[in-house]
């Protein structure tokens, strides 16, 4: 009996372990995609947070911080939506190319400028414009491919959970790194990372397996205009993707925001430097990962409307008491939860709606709705909470954003009886649920 227990044990810990690992992690196609995006998003991360202290260090404005955050996404909200109707035409591997060496040059162009100081706030907004351009496409393109790339419906839970939870832990390094990079280097050193940062994901793209999918020819011929009018419809008519719509616009909007008020936070409220900012931003970003390998663990798709109305509730307090404090530990804790629950909602969301979209031809058109949130809304949050931080004051306005979160998440949850009712049929034929 003893040598069968030894023969069969590593198969029993194997399946043990396989049991344990996300279906999409099994998946090379998967893994390969979204490890090299992660590393993308590490520098694009950085940039983000060198820019904004950069632009507070050369103009000492709240107002011209807001400014800079809405350049760098302003153009989202006028093309993403085309976008969606382009990326349901496209081939996505080209597009994911020339987004990312597009990138290089741009970040490159913003090291150059540092370093040879003739960099100002004109050309940040300039260099921000196009980098909020090139997101436009860049941002659904990925979330879109995600689904493409699994052999199983089943498995597209898994695999966006797996894209949260490896984008949120660059996330969660990033501020740590730039922060000590901003203070010992300067941002220049961050938008160098950021130029190198695409190469791996270029890698990626070259090498993954992407499944083909019938298209609509009819579609295809119809003008771009009567497209898009089809997938806000699409989108309006059918409640629980109008539903988490509406909420992540609020989110977006009034949450998303306490990024750009942090270098004001940090320099009025705690007397900190770009250290402080980092360990802000770190603490926010560690809660993000938390929050990213719950969703990993979960492995299912069922409840993630609970957990979208549960999420946006705790943010939305969150911040009303964040607001309250002005000791660092204690606002340590706080940022720990608001990134938290920020990624919870969001991530969710995102999860959500590639699960329920049962037209393919419709994939681009919605996923580029939800980046709109992102790309569009969030930049007039920044314009907005930039002068709303300069007329009643930082504390003031991320008290305001939570209050809004909470009205949110209010309306949101006197649905959700609604919307499990609608998107059961859908798990059903998925194989998710019997």
């Amino acid at each position: 009996m003893l040598p069968s227990n030894r023969k069969n044990f590593p198969k029993d810990k194997f399946k043990f372990l396989s049991f344990e690992l996300p279906p999409a992690l099994k998946s090379p196609n998967v893994a390969c995609f979204v490890i090299g995006e992660s590393l993308s998003f590490f520098g694009s991360w950085m940039t983000q947070i060198a820019l904004v202290w950069l632009v507070y260090q050369l103009t000492n404005s709240a107002i011209l911080v807001g400014i800079a955050g809405f350049t760098n996404q302003a153009m989202g909200l006028v093309i993403t939506p085309i976008v969606g109707v382009l990326l349901d035409r496209w081939n996505l591997r080209y597009v994911l190319l020339t987004t990312q060496l597009t990138s290089i040059v741009l970040s490159s162009t913003l090291t150059f400028l540092t370093l040879s100081d003739r960099i100002n706030v004109t050309w940040i907004i300039i260099i921000g414009t196009l980098q909020g351009t090139v997101k436009a496409f860049d941002l659904p393109a990925r979330q879109v491919i995600i689904p493409r790339l699994v052999d199983k419906k089943a498995d597209i839970y898994s695999a966006m959970a797996f894209h949260s939870f490896l984008i949120n832990t660059a996330k969660f390094v990033s501020p740590m790194i730039g922060g000590l990079l901003i203070a010992s280097s300067g941002a220049a050193s961050c938008f160098l990372v950021d130029s190198i940062s695409y190469l791996p994901f270029l890698s990626a793209i070259l090498t993954i397996q992407v499944n083909p999918v019938l298209r609509n020819l009819s579609e295809r011929k119809t003008k771009i205009w009567q497209n898009l009018k089809e997938g806000f419809v699409f989108s309006y008519e059918f409640l629980p993707i109008k539903s988490v719509l509406a909420l992540q616009i609020v989110i977006c909007f009034m949450a998303m925001t306490h990024v750009n008020l942090m270098p004001i936070f940090a320099k009025e409220i705690l007397n900190g430097d770009a250290k402080t900012m980092g360990f802000l931003m770190t603490a926010s970003a560690l809660g993000s990962i938390v929050s990213g390998i719950y969703l990993v663990s979960r492995k299912q798709a069922i409840g993630l409307e609970d957990i979208v109305a549960r999420s946006s509730t705790i943010l939305g307090l969150s911040l009303i008491l964040f607001s309250r404090i002005n000791n660092l530990e204690i606002c340590l804790v706080f940022m720990f939860i608001i990134g938290m629950n920020t990624t919870l909602t969001l991530a969710s969301i995102s999860n959500f709606l590639q699960l329920i979209i049962v037209d393919e031809n419709k994939r681009g058109r919605v996923t580029s709705i939800f980046t709109t949130g992102f790309l569009g809304v969030l930049p007039f949050g920044n314009l907005f909470f930039g002068g709303l931080a300069d007329r009643i004051g930082v504390t003031n306005a991320l008290l305001f954003g939570g209050a809004c979160c909470i009205v949110g998440a209010y309306f949101f949850s006197r649905k959700l009886s609604t919307i499990k009712r609608i998107v059961h049929p859908i798990y059903v034929d998925m194989g998710i649920v019997t």
